[in-house]
């Protein structure tokens, strides 16, 4: 079996835990101000409108062009932004409004474009309309899915393990969640349901990263009573830290080609993909593992403190 880490190798991750857990939750609060002041590039599933995505194949087009023509439709708040290869001259047009007449403003744009532009020139790769109250219900439902996802990963580690592994799984993940939320935030990502259900997805590999790791600390806990659980913890991470980093790392490649060929329908998932599995194998390493050992030594002292009064 390849082995990307050598036997017997012995990184003190734990003896640098305070110092990750100072950068992680930095990067988190500054994640939620980001969230909170900047807040989020919603797409049209969540805010309601239209949105076109066109391809053109005359390079002398540009966002302005594009920006001009749809002026002649409809005046007001248009967005026009450039995504895929620098190569592809394509483009994703959104209109914010009322769910009336959004299909008559698609049928005018189609007609309006047919009038600038030959036949060849440009192709109308999708259409989506959503209506506003559609796209707050279509929040709600992700932020609920989000929650549920999350509170069915607290009793699972629960149940498999006990309760100083299950807070920590569950903090980790909402970790890795706010973190990619930060991202979103900075970059401007349009956040779509596409991204929503990447974060699902991350939500599953990350914890299934994580259990791994806490798969091995119970087996060592089981077969070495009497170590100290700083020393079992810092061993499991060690000796699974091959597997998670491969297990990543293609992943991760996967993952890369979709954002190279993928094209624009994907470029949210796949975008939301690639942070979640960088923050969530760090987490996995980094976040999940102090807080066991912190819940265990709150645990233990506060066991001490109570023998000690009696």
């Amino acid at each position: 079996m390849f082995m990307l880490i050598k036997p017997h190798t012995n990184y003190d991750f734990m003896g640098t835990r305070r110092f990750w857990a100072t950068v992680s939750w930095l990067a988190a609060a500054a994640a939620v101000v980001l969230f909170f002041v900047k807040g989020l590039n919603y797409g049209i599933d969540f805010t309601g409108g239209l949105e076109i995505n066109v391809r053109f194949n005359d390079a002398k087009v540009n966002s302005q062009t594009v920006r001009d023509v749809m002026k002649e439709v409809r005046s007001g708040d248009i967005q026009v932004q450039k995504f895929g290869d620098t190569d592809r001259n394509e483009y994703l047009i959104r209109f914010e409004g009322a769910e009336a007449g959004l299909s008559q403003l698609s049928k005018d744009i189609e007609t309006k474009l047919g009038s600038k532009f030959k036949k060849n020139e440009f192709e109308i790769r999708k259409i989506d309309v959503v209506g506003p109250k559609v796209g707050q219900e279509l929040k709600m439902s992700g932020v609920y899915s989000l929650l549920y996802a999350l509170l069915g990963i607290l009793i699972y580690v629960a149940i498999r393990f006990d309760y100083k592994f299950a807070p920590a799984a569950v903090i980790a993940t909402v970790h890795d969640v706010i973190i990619i939320i930060g991202v979103f935030a900075i970059t401007r990502y349009q956040f779509t349901l596409s991204t929503v259900a990447a974060l699902l997805t991350i939500i599953g590999y990350s914890v299934n990263d994580t259990i791994v790791v806490f798969d091995r600390i119970r087996e060592s806990m089981e077969k070495q009573k009497g170590t100290p659980l700083i020393n079992i913890i810092n061993r499991a991470i060690n000796d699974t830290l091959s597997r998670t980093i491969l297990t990543s790392s293609v992943t991760m490649l996967v993952v890369i080609m979709l954002l190279i060929y993928g094209g624009g329908t994907l470029w949210d998932f796949s975008f939301a993909l690639a942070v979640g599995i960088a923050v969530g194998t760090y987490s996995s390493i980094f976040v999940a593992p102090p807080i066991v050992l912190w819940i265990d030594t709150m645990v233990e002292k506060k066991k001490a403190a109570q023998h000690n009064s009696k």
